[in-house]
Formats: structure tokens, sequence, C-alpha cells
């Protein structure tokens, strides 16, 4: 399998683990942006710095507080552009002041990941998802 075909079903897995991870018992996300609660499948994996920042389109680390994919209803995903204003100030609001700077910063890192990297991405969301 190919680089990009991998980095698709990376996105998939990453999205799929992002929405349902923030739903509650009833299955209901809201939306990182404007708050709206909805089904976690009518939701996007909303991106903070686009996908194209390779650096940090699949980071996802609660712990650490540098998140920037959250779940975000379709009108602030794609309608508006991502609010990437808002988001960020939620971001600086969730994990502390600075957040979205660091996000920011990193996005802008020259970042180079091969396949293996890929697929064991891949795999720990896959897993997580599982479990």
């Amino acid at each position: 399998m190919g680089k990009a075909q991998e980095i698709k079903k990376l996105d998939a897995a990453l999205s799929k683990y992002v929405r349902s991870s923030n739903a509650d018992d009833s299955g209901y996300t809201s939306c990182f942006t404007c708050g709206v609660s909805k089904p976690w499948k009518q939701l996007d994996c909303g991106h903070f710095m686009g996908r194209s920042k390779y650096a940090t389109r699949w980071l996802y680390d609660l712990d650490a507080g540098l998140v920037n994919v959250m779940p975000q209803c379709k009108r602030c995903n794609m309608t508006n552009g991502g609010q990437q204003y808002l988001y960020g100030q939620r971001l600086d609001e969730r994990f502390g002041k600075g957040t979205a700077d660091r996000i920011m910063q990193m996005s802008n890192q020259p970042s180079k990941h091969n396949l293996h990297d890929l697929i064991e991405w891949r795999k720990g969301y896959e897993e997580k998802l599982k479990g």
C-alpha cells in the first residue's frame, strides 16, 4: 500500500476516534467551536491548523494539551472555514494560554512522516476504537 492510501486510512481512523471519544453516553458530541450537540457521526473532525500542515495534521495529545483536531459541526468546519480564530481561543481556554500559538509554531516546522510511522499511528487509533 502506498503512502497516499495510508494517509487516507490514518485520517479516517483519527477522525472516527476523535469524534467518538468525545461523545457522551448517549453518543452525542459537542462542536468544539460553537457548542452545538449532535450525534458524533454527524460531526466532522475539524483542524485548527489545516491538513496541509503535516507537522500537526494528526496532533491529538490530550495529556500534553497539544490538540490540533477536535469535533466540529459541518457549519463551523466547512461553511465557516473552520472558525480558526475561535478554535484557537477554545484551545487556550481548555489547555492553557499559549496553546494555540504553540500549535501554530509547530505546524510550520518541516516534517516528513515515513510509511511506517503512518501505519503505526493508524493502528494505534484503530486499537483505541476497539477498546
